[in-house]
């Protein structure tokens, strides 16, 4: 999945809740060596602050 594809994914969870937690995060935002890329997580907080989306815990 691109970059694009994860923030309206991210959006779209977040639009239907109210926010998005860092649980479904980490499912949508592919992993090497079970570690995020930092510049997809950045774009993607980015995006969601931008559609004034909180990220909460589970």
């Amino acid at each position: 999945m691109d970059l694009s594809a994860i923030i309206r994914k991210a959006i779209e969870i977040g639009d239907q809740h109210g926010f998005i937690t860092f649980d479904q995060i980490d499912e949508l935002v592919p992993s090497s060596a079970d570690r995020p890329e930092p510049e997809i997580i950045e774009a993607l907080f980015e995006a969601l602050s931008a559609r004034g989306i909180d990220v909460r815990e589970a």
